[in-house]
């Protein structure tokens, strides 16, 4: 087993592991307390809420959503981002990621429409992408442009709207993806050699192998049927072809154990013409895009999309490949 050199930790990172203490004890039994535990993990490191000129509240196809319309400051961009929240599709609300929907709204200029979608186990696929994809229609029907973003979870559902947008011949103009869920195999070379090399990293005895496991948990709570695991809709990266999906933007962090997939689909977008970007955090670890309290790389990163954000909605739209489907 190779042991951690080479594995530096960003100084934030490794005060926020001191602060926190482990994280070997995440309650996968429970389901209640997951949600209670990882929402008020969520709002100790959302950091300051970023002003914005309104917050609408409603409903669409039954999922709540969240509106959130910049203060206006010059030209911006004409179109909204629909953002799509993280959780390993079991948990996670509108609350706990409310310092990225308002920061990305007042960084890009662009109005940010966040859905709550249902959750797993009790509602598993294709529950969450339904009304992902619903909130994409009801975006779509409004706006002139549109772009979605999404972290973890929140990634993959964004990575398979986009497909399905190319599907359906429904117009997107970007995809962002942090540190997304991409594929359901757990056995990939990538994952295992994470799953050993990352045995005590950050002081943490089981780090390595809690992320491996988790991953597995997470994909049996949101796919109960194994076949449909590798479903284009399910794990983006089985797809045949990505060539026609929405230009994307990836953003991985170094110490993920979701890092490898991220990187192979950005080279698999490319190779099928997609203009995709990789932008890699050192020194970072999973999660670290919502930490905008303790951790300055969430401001960076956000600046990053944000420019993303502005450049695809102001620019005109690339003409649609003509072998989507309809």
């Amino acid at each position: 087993m190779e042991g951690h050199a080479g594995l530096a930790l960003h100084d934030e990172v490794r005060r926020y592991f001191e602060d926190a203490g482990s994280d070997s004890a995440w309650p996968t039994a429970d389901i209640a307390a997951l949600r209670a535990w990882t929402r008020a993990e969520a709002l100790s490191v959302r950091g300051p809420l970023e002003p914005v000129a309104a917050v609408d509240a409603f409903v669409v196809a039954g999922a709540h959503c969240r509106l959130y319309r910049p203060v206006p400051q010059g030209p911006h961009p004409p179109g909204v981002v629909v953002w799509v929240h993280g959780g390993g599709w079991i948990h996670g609300d509108l609350d706990c990621y409310e310092g990225v929907t308002r920061a990305m709204a007042a960084s890009s200029g662009a109005a940010v429409l966040a859905v709550e979608y249902r959750l797993a186990p009790e509602l598993p696929f294709p529950a969450a992408l339904d009304d992902v994809w619903a909130a994409l229609r009801w975006a779509t029907s409004r706006f002139d442009r549109v772009a979605m973003a999404g972290d973890s979870s929140g990634g993959n559902l964004v990575a398979a709207a986009a497909i399905r947008a190319r599907d359906a011949g429904v117009p997107l103009d970007l995809q962002v993806l942090v540190y997304p869920v991409l594929d359901s195999v757990a056995e990939t070379p990538y994952k295992l050699r994470f799953r050993d090399r990352y045995a005590g990293f950050a002081g943490q005895p089981d780090f390595g192998s809690t992320a491996f496991d988790r991953i597995k948990y997470i994909w049996e709570q949101y796919v109960p049927d194994p076949v449909m695991r590798t479903h284009p809709y399910t794990s983006p990266m089985r797809a045949a072809s990505l060539r026609g999906v929405a230009p994307a933007v990836v953003v991985t962090a170094e110490h993920d154990i979701l890092r490898g997939e991220a990187e192979h689909y950005v080279q698999r977008l490319q190779a099928d013409g997609v203009p995709a970007s990789l932008h890699g955090f050192p020194g970072q670890i999973h999660g670290f895009f919502q930490m905008r309290g303790p951790l300055t790389d969430a401001h960076r990163a956000m600046e990053l999309v944000a420019a993303a954000i502005r450049d695809a909605l102001r620019h005109p739209r690339t003409p649609a490949h003509t072998d989507a489907k309809e």
